[in-house]
């Protein structure tokens, strides 16, 4: 995963849970970065080294205008295996929450995402190695942070990754559109992996296979579809809704 992380929120919460593995931060000008203090401030607390550049400096190093004057140099994240969110929601004692995504190329897509499911409680999110966006800083930035506090797993084969959870248990659900089971109509306290496809295509036909139910979500308008971001922020917390329900029920 990206060794460049930049943005505000992204370069906070590093902070807050990787700070020995930032080697240092470089910011802006104060009057080219609004609001950076007290990132500079718990920066400072936990001893990382600070830089002051220009803002064309940090334009180069991240690759983006988008940083907000502010931009972390980070040993990269170790990658979590898929063993490691099975053994992260056995050792949870809660019913398996996984996000699979097919495809997802768009990286501000994929930190949406990834911003969810940390939000709705997934024990991992799991997306492929290849035609896929890869774990960049934009994707962090994207997530406002929300990817170093979550299990994200890149597979040589979403299609097998699902065997594994089925193997383990879980129901595969997928989006699609042109299904004719609402997505209200599942069972959302069962153990399942939520899977969502690409932004154009939607899922491969071979990991469509593998679902045990295709569910659409009803639209009201004058649209076709969702984007991909928007469909898994619905689904996902249909599933909270109906666990949270659940759990008021006793």
């Amino acid at each position: 995963m990206s060794g460049i992380i930049y943005g505000i929120n992204p370069v906070t919460e590093l902070l807050k849970i990787r700070a020995p593995q930032i080697k240092k931060i470089i910011f802006a000008r104060e009057k080219d970065a609004k609001g950076i203090k007290p990132l500079l401030d718990l920066a400072k607390q936990k001893h990382i080294p600070l830089e002051q550049g220009q803002r064309r400096m940090l334009n180069r190093i991240s690759g983006t205008t988008h940083h907000q004057g502010v931009v972390a140099i980070v040993t990269s994240r170790r990658e979590v295996a898929l063993d490691e969110i099975i053994a992260a929601w056995q050792d949870s004692g809660d019913k398996l929450l996984v996000l699979v995504l097919d495809g997802i190329q768009d990286p501000q897509n994929l930190g949406a995402l990834i911003r969810t499911a940390c939000a709705s409680g997934v024990h991992g999110v799991i997306t492929g190695k290849h035609r896929a966006a890869p774990v960049t800083g934009a994707v962090f930035k994207a997530s406002a942070g929300a990817a170093e506090h979550t299990n994200i797993t890149r597979v040589p084969n979403v299609a097998d990754a699902i065997d594994v959870l089925k193997e383990r248990g879980a129901w595969v659900v997928g989006t699609n559109p042109d299904s004719s089971t609402s997505l209200y109509d599942i069972d959302g306290t069962l153990d399942l992996a939520l899977v969502i496809g690409s932004e154009g295509k939607g899922m491969r036909p071979i990991v469509q296979k593998k679902c045990d139910f295709l569910v659409s979500i009803p639209l009201r308008g004058g649209i076709a579809s969702l984007n991909a971001s928007a469909a898994g922020a619905i689904a996902l917390y249909e599933i909270v809704r109906q666990r949270h329900y659940q759990r008021e029920r006793g």
